[in-house]
């Protein structure tokens, strides 16, 4: 027995709910009729992201109190005053396993505990437990770095065959390798499947989670995929098209992507197939759930161009720093985060503020742990035009394009406070269902609830006002 925690990111009850219904013969809707049912509202103020979001759920308090704002942020103080709940359930003597959950980089100091641990896709290192798992973290991160607002065609070959190498011992399951392999054949036929590359690695990652379980069997473990996410950020009209206005989006771009949200759902649910397969022959708990979701932008316009930092060392040269002045982090673009090494790399970065793209300024932001963050809020630009001061400067100069979007998407769907948690349990049935089962909670009481679970001592600044794991 166990519990399993199947982190599926920014996933709404609207979703949700969709996909049961319609696939009644699903995982989706086994768990949407034998769970107890919750609706979670982050208590998160300001702009909402998951990196930010998840960390409330994982601490139980709210991001004013925590402060993790960004990627890649120094969380040393943070994890000694707000300790995320697994390493709390670890230094308490119960055995945990991470695979991926957001703000997990990086390793704890102390593994005795923990079964497995792999840090999230945004990790400033390789390093995992057991070691072994970094040859697939390696090539997972390289994956990322590479596929930024648009997906990569290119594989990091070196990285793949070291992972490819160790693969099988690491778990990959051969109908897994088959799917991929067709994934690549797929892309030469239809260059639109390149986007499901996403998908693809949200299905090993997956695999590998689900050896651990089996072979170290935890306590309680937790697994972290974004696949659905990404999704529905991007073609969100094509399953809720009256979420718009009429004509808002062209009928053949819906036809073009319509399956992109089905295809990141099927492997989501094929994933909590096994894992409901898993329980009801372990009698282990299920919770799957989000730390918000996502729903229609109503008044976006269809994004065909995107201006971009696509080349951030470009730019830090074009600024007058060397390559030993700073350090890039991963980060979700358009965004890009860079640690400065020294005052003078602060004192140069801030030449930003006299460049302007076709008018406008690259936004950068120093982080509470002093990253700075860059970004450019420039779409559907027919061309771009960059001055500082009177002098202008060509775009191949700052490492900037003015980048054709793949799949011409945008962000159509985008954060909302209200996310999922549905609680398996396979020793207890579940009854009378309706559209109106979702109960209401503070995704503050997630944290207290799994400690309590584990009767554990839940900390003061915890609010725990509802306990809702029984």
């Amino acid at each position: 027995m166990g519990v399993i925690v199947y982190e599926l990111n920014e996933v709404p009850k609207k979703l949700f709910d969709f996909y049961a219904s319609s696939h009644p013969n699903s995982a989706f809707a086994k768990l949407r009729n034998n769970s107890n049912l919750f609706e979670t509202i982050t208590a998160d103020m300001g702009g909402l992201s998951p990196w930010i979001t998840w960390p409330t759920m994982h601490r139980g308090v709210p991001n004013v109190e925590h402060q993790i704002s960004d990627l890649g942020q120094d969380l040393t103080n943070i994890n000694r005053e707000y300790p995320n709940v697994y390493n709390m359930l670890a230094q308490n003597g119960i055995k945990v396993g991470v695979f991926g959950s957001l703000q997990s980089y990086p390793l704890p100091k102390e593994l005795d505990n923990f079964s497995f641990y792999v840090p999230d896709t945004f990790a400033a290192g390789a390093e995992c437990y057991p070691d072994i798992l970094s040859d697939f973290q390696v090539f997972n991160l390289s994956m990322v770095q590479a596929s930024g607002r648009n997906v990569s065609r290119g594989i990091a070959v070196k990285d793949a065959a070291l992972f490819l190498k160790s693969s099988l011992k690491l778990g990959l399951k051969p109908n897994t390798f088959f799917k991929l392999s067709r994934q690549v054949i797929s892309e030469r036929v239809n260059k639109d499947r390149l986007v499901r590359r996403r998908t693809s690695q949200a299905e090993i990652a997956f695999d590998l989670y689900f050896k651990q379980l089996l072979e170290t069997k935890p306590d309680i473990s937790f697994f972290f995929t974004n696949h659905v996410a990404s999704s529905m950020h991007r073609y969100w009209p094509t399953i809720f098209p009256r979420d718009y206005e009429d004509g808002k989006f062209d009928i053949g771009w819906i036809k073009q992507w319509s399956d992109e949200i089905p295809h990141a759902i099927r492997v989501a649910n094929f994933q909590l197939q096994r894992l409901l397969d898993y329980c009801d022959k372990t009698g282990s708990e299920l919770i799957v759930c989000s730390s918000m979701g996502q729903g229609a932008v109503e008044d976006v316009e269809p994004i065909d161009r995107q201006v971009l930092i696509t080349n951030l060392r470009k730019l830090m040269e074009y600024l007058g720093l060397s390559k030993n002045d700073w350090e890039p982090k991963l980060s979700m673009a358009p965004r890009v985060v860079l640690t400065p090494k020294n005052d003078g790399a602060k004192r140069k970065i801030k030449r930003l503020d006299q460049i302007k793209i076709n008018g406008e300024r690259v936004n950068h932001y120093v982080t509470s742990t002093g990253d700075i963050r860059l970004d450019i809020m420039l779409v559907n630009q027919s061309a771009i035009s960059i001055y500082e001061g009177e002098t202008q400067v060509q775009p191949e100069e700052l490492g900037i394009e003015n980048v054709h979007l793949q799949d011409a998407s945008g962000s159509y769907a985008y954060h909302i406070p209200e996310g999922i948690l549905l609680h398996f349990n396979p020793r207890k049935e579940v009854k009378g269902h309706t559209n109106n089962s979702w109960t209401s909670v503070s995704a503050l009481d997630f944290a207290p609830s799994i400690l309590k679970k584990y009767s554990l001592d839940i900390p003061s600044y915890m609010q725990s006002e509802n306990l809702f794991l029984c």
